[in-house]
């Protein structure tokens, strides 16, 4: 007779032993016997002694297989052996684990796509009647320092005046200063409902090249502006939000921190010397659609910047004679820029910080080598979304 750790007795059949018996004092105790079947031998007159299996195959037990097995990936039973009991082992059931599935957070583009544009802001705008003239809404935006008036009558929204519209129709052409606003607005405007979400916003910006959405209404009643700052204020708040929520996690800036302007598509630098002319840099931006254009020295270093709210606010409706002003008089002085090789996510707390759409690359020669717009970097957050969170 042996006895086991738990006390149990176990019987041996007559001139065999057990290949193997496996023990466990907490889960069952399995003994595989010799290729005769214990029915065989009882045919036989082996018997089998008390505390053991009974000698029939109605007695025999299919049992769940030892985990050691089971963690080999084995399959279970094995059709060709057969298992018997102990009577006097206890049997403890094997408990299975069942895991929950684990709920995913939800990524930026979901965010995007389930925060309404009226919980954004919407005031970078200033709003003006149809019957005011151009040079009232130029003065007006310039006070106020927006880019964008909104042309209401009746609380409906009927045109929209950008800084792209003073630089193709104001800068230097004082004929039209005089004009009412209705005459130099663009129209149609392009609008989006206030129900629909920040994502469906950038998506229109993307799609119709612009950097100023107007919100209304069912009855196309002037609600706000969603303007790109809006856009890139909202992406920001949701990865530095994902940030202090899941420290030590690699994947949560995505792309923004990950991936430099090498690999994104931007807008190669169109440069004018400091001493040019004003017209000669005007002209430029007029033809090629530019909303900036870099100022360089004799040696092709950066030494500043004009851009559309420059002309703007330091021209405007105020200089009708542009000859004798060089883009010395005229241009940033002190513009921001990055290295070619600095992650989107510098970019985008640069533009919110300085309130700019446009950021010059430089290369690693000091010399500038492209042009970072808002354009460029709502492309690429709008093709990756999906990855970002």
């Amino acid at each position: 007779m042996a006895t086991t750790r738990t006390g149990a007795t176990i019987g041996a059949f007559a001139g065999a032993s057990p290949a193997w018996v496996w023990r466990d004092p907490i889960r069952p105790t399995f003994s595989r016997l010799s290729s005769e079947l214990p029915a065989d031998r009882a045919r036989r007159g082996v018997g089998l002694e008390s505390g053991s299996c009974a000698g029939s195959d109605q007695n025999l037990e299919q049992l769940p297989p030892p985990p050691a097995l089971v963690a080999r990936g084995s399959i279970w039973p094995k059709p060709h052996i057969r298992y018997c009991s102990l009577q006097a082992t206890r049997a403890v059931p094997i408990r299975r684990i069942t895991r929950r599935p684990r709920k995913d957070p939800m990524s930026i583009a979901d965010v995007l796509s389930a925060t309404p544009v009226s919980s954004v802001d919407l005031t970078r705008y200033v709003a003006v009647p149809a019957d005011v003239s151009v040079a009232e809404t130029v003065d007006l935006m310039c006070s106020a320092g927006r880019s964008c008036a909104c042309v209401v009558e009746d609380n409906e929204l009927v045109g929209i005046f950008t800084q792209r519209d003073i630089l193709q129709r104001v800068i230097g052409r004082p004929a039209t200063w005089q004009r009412s606003i209705r005459e130099e607005m663009t129209k149609p405007v392009q609008t989006m409902p206030n129900a629909a979400s920040v994502a469906d916003g950038l998506a229109t910006m993307n799609e119709w090249w612009i950097r100023s959405v107007p919100v209304v209404d069912h009855s196309n009643y002037l609600v706000g502006n969603l303007s790109y700052y809006a856009v890139l204020r909202t992406i920001s708040n949701l990865l530095t939000s994902r940030i202090s929520g899941s420290i030590g996690e690699a994947t949560v800036h995505h792309g923004l921190t990950l991936v430099d302007f090498t690999g994104l598509s931007t807008s190669p630098p169109v440069n004018v010397q400091i001493d040019a002319p004003v017209e000669l840099a005007i002209q430029h931006m007029r033809v090629r659609g530019l909303g900036s254009i870099l100022v360089i020295d004799d040696r092709e270093n950066l030494v500043g910047e004009l851009t559309e709210f420059d002309l703007q606010t330091k021209i405007g409706c105020t200089r009708a004679d542009l000859h004798g002003i060089s883009v010395e008089d005229v241009m940033n002085a002190n513009p921001i820029s990055l290295a070619a090789r600095a992650p989107i996510a510098d970019a985008i707390d640069e533009i919110l910080a300085q309130e700019v759409s446009h950021i010059p690359l430089i290369g690693e020669s000091g010399r500038p080598v492209g042009v970072a717009s808002f354009r460029d970097i709502a492309t690429y957050i709008e093709t990756t979304l999906e990855t970002l969170g």
